[in-house]
């Protein structure tokens, strides 16, 4: 199942959940349980070329801290 970002109108909460796709838009608040939720456009990243010479290892111990946290939210 896809994890999907979602933003409540409500409490102006952000959060993450992982919802099968045909739910993705029937989703309440974790926080304020308000139906005012709307699914955020979420980043990715995308690799071009066929991958033959793409080191992995290296790729995610250059990617800590990606979002400016300098590693300590996970988001690696």
């Amino acid at each position: 199942m896809p994890l999907y970002e979602y933003y409540c109108k409500d409490c102006k909460a952000s959060f993450e959940l992982i919802v099968a796709h045909q739910h993705a838009d029937d989703v309440v608040c974790t926080k304020c349980h308000g139906e005012k939720v709307r699914r955020k456009l979420s980043l990715f990243a995308a690799h071009s070329g066929d991958g033959a010479d793409y080191d992995y290892d290296e790729a995610l111990s250059s990617s800590a801290g990606s979002c400016g946290c300098g590693g300590e939210c996970g988001c690696h």
